[in-house]
């Protein structure tokens, strides 16, 4: 009796030893887990700090104005035409209008992806010197009806990283 006691005693040791083992063992690599920094940021707020958004504002404006501008005088200028010589003059419009559209098009394109890489150059610059583990957005643009609101994904935790990726941008764009 003494032998099995003894026995029992020392498998009930083990398997004590054993979970004590486990749990020191989880708690140290949740702990490692744990460490790890999550930041967000309002996206949003980051890309219309840049200056190239001001520009394409403007541009997008000389745009619609250009466009206005060229309709009014299409309209003025096809009143009382035949098909035949409004079509012509479509087609006069549309060529002129073309290149000159290509043009603010290719300007804006080119600002939309200076502006992204900063964005990017500048998250990525605070996320190595904060030491985060992931940096996310924290909201996304959702269609309701008839506007576009932007849906929180950030509803708990994490650090908002916003305003220092704002200053790295700011940083970044004053380099150039």
């Amino acid at each position: 009796m003494d032998f099995s006691l003894k026995a029992r005693m020392l498998s009930k040791g083990k398997t004590v030893f054993l979970l004590v083992l486990i749990i020191f063992l989880v708690s140290i690599f949740s702990a490692g887990v744990l460490a790890q920094k999550i930041g967000y940021l309002e996206l949003a707020k980051v890309t219309a700090s840049h200056p190239n958004s001001e520009k394409l504002t403007q541009l997008n404006q000389e745009l619609r104005t250009e466009l206005q501008t060229r309709q009014t005088k299409l309209n003025q200028e096809g009143k009382g035409l035949e098909e035949n010589e409004l079509k012509k003059l479509e087609e006069q419009f549309n060529k002129e209008w073309d290149p000159v559209k290509q043009t603010i098009l290719a300007q804006m394109q080119a600002l939309q992806a200076e502006r992204n890489s900063d964005i990017l150059q500048a998250i990525k610059a605070v996320g190595e010197e904060k030491q985060y583990l992931l940096i996310i957005n924290s909201e996304v643009p959702v269609f309701t009806g008839s506007d576009i609101n932007d849906y929180p994904i950030v509803l708990y935790g994490g650090e908002n990283v916003t305003q220092d990726v704002i200053v790295v941008l700011e940083r970044i764009v004053k380099g150039k």
